[in-house]
């Protein structure tokens, strides 16, 4: 089976993200099955993605070879998550659920040409089988305690001294609020009585 374009964008895409090119066709239990690519990882992870085209197979079609994988999956006793990447226009609604009746499926849509409009797209439509972005962690606080003692300067020595007892947990803290409450409170109710 010939891999077109948008294809193969995906494929480059995916390898980029340390997911490994299979050879195909796809063997699974002496049964072949026919895509235009198949996928395995992130790295030593065993995920399956199977890329169809749905430019060059009728939706009937890519539904049956999907299940046909699922199915040859659970008969080995395979453990291995199953992911459909489509690339070309939207399967239809009924043949789409029955795709994410036993895999993941993710529609691409038509891929575009430009490299950094390609790598985009492909970003948001595969996001959830590429490793997160790291965090930028300039600008974060490494010392919450002590930011968190200068945003309140302008609270009573008494509220300020709570910070004491974070430390301890959220015991201590309430403990020390309720001490600090009784011993405030007790005037007010001595004024009553």
């Amino acid at each position: 089976m010939s891999i077109s374009a948008p294809v193969e964008r995906v494929v480059d895409f995916l390898e980029d993200a340390d997911f490994r090119l299979l050879p195909t066709p796809l063997v699974i239990s002496q049964t072949t099955f026919e895509f235009p690519a198949v996928m395995m990882g992130p790295g030593d992870a065993s995920e399956i993605v199977l890329v169809c085209d749905t430019v060059d197979a009728k939706d009937a079609e890519i539904v049956r070879r999907i299940h046909g994988v699922a199915r040859a999956l659970d008969i080995a006793r395979s453990r291995n998550p199953l992911t459909a990447v489509l690339v070309g226009p939207r399967l239809h609604p009924d043949h789409l659920s029955k795709v994410m009746q036993v895999c993941r499926a993710l529609s691409v849509g038509t891929v575009p040409v430009v490299p950094d409009e390609t790598r985009a797209h492909l970003s948001n439509w595969l996001a959830v089988l590429t490793p997160l972005d790291q965090i930028d962690t300039d600008g974060v606080v490494a010392d919450p305690m002590s930011a968190l003692e200068t945003l309140i300067d302008d609270l009573s020595p008494e509220v300020k001294a709570l910070c004491d007892h974070m430390p301890n947990g959220a015991e201590s803290v309430e403990a020390a609020v309720n001490e600090l409450l009784s011993e405030h409170l007790t005037a007010a109710w001595e004024d009553e009585a």
